[in-house]
């Protein structure tokens, strides 16, 4: 995953310092040259997610996932605006009943930015006509101590037969041509393990003409720390 923007970034310095070379040929072998250490700097911090999500003892804390949730949603925004993708939250909010677990906020934020980058990456602008949409819910369900959160996009969906393929290391969905590492969704399924929480996928809307994907990951609820408790 590393050789390939790295021969890229030599291929474009070698251009670049061409003495026949024209301002019009440095000026894009300069913008090849930043494109393949964006993707390369992506490709690191996936791999180091990875081995931190493959790490050993994890310290766990009180997380409030709406909070974190908010906070990833406002982080990718800027993205999803460029992408002219429509990126909204809705659910729980951080003062409801039932939106606690005990996990590492780190390794949470970094399993929802990966869900969130998945979404925006595969779903198509509006450029054919239909608007291109990810919504990020929590479902908080206090009684039966159970929290869901769940990232739904409207984009082409995946097909049945690749739903177990996506979660192996460096799998491309095939037919797209969406830039990426191919680990943001191995490392979705080894932070939701490690938290004892479930991840299913299935078809956001069946009988539209895109059936989008709907992600969920069902992690198990507890009271709220002392400090914030009803009444403390």
């Amino acid at each position: 995953q590393l050789k390939t923007p790295l021969a890229g970034l030599r291929m474009q310095a070698d251009l670049a310092q061409r003495t026949d070379a024209s301002a019009d040929d440095l000026k894009r072998s300069l913008q090849q040259i930043g494109l393949s250490s964006v993707r390369a700097t992506h490709s690191v911090n996936q791999l180091l997610a990875m081995a931190r999500a493959e790490g050993g003892t994890m310290v766990r804390e009180y997380c409030n996932m709406p909070r974190l949730v908010q906070e990833v949603v406002q982080d990718c925004f800027p993205r999803a605006l460029a992408k002219r993708v429509d990126l909204g939250y809705e659910g729980a909010y951080a003062h409801d009943a039932g939106v606690w677990v005990l996990g590492n906020p780190i390794l949470l934020q970094e399993m929802l930015r990966n869900l969130v980058d998945n979404a925006i990456n595969y779903t198509p602008s509006s450029a054919d006509g239909m608007p291109a949409m990810v919504t990020v819910r929590v479902l908080a369900d206090a009684y039966g101590e159970v929290l869901i959160v769940q990232v739904e996009d409207n984009g082409p969906g995946i097909a049945p037969g690749e739903r177990e393929q996506i979660f192996k290391p460096f799998y491309r969905t095939l037919g797209t041509d969406a830039d990426g590492s191919g680990l943001g969704l191995p490392i979705v399924q080894e932070i939701a393990r490690r938290h004892d929480a479930v991840i299913t996928l299935e078809d956001a809307q069946p009988r539209a003409r895109r059936k989008g994907a709907l992600f969920s990951v069902r992690f198990h609820s507890v009271p709220p720390p002392e400090e914030n408790a009803p009444g403390a």
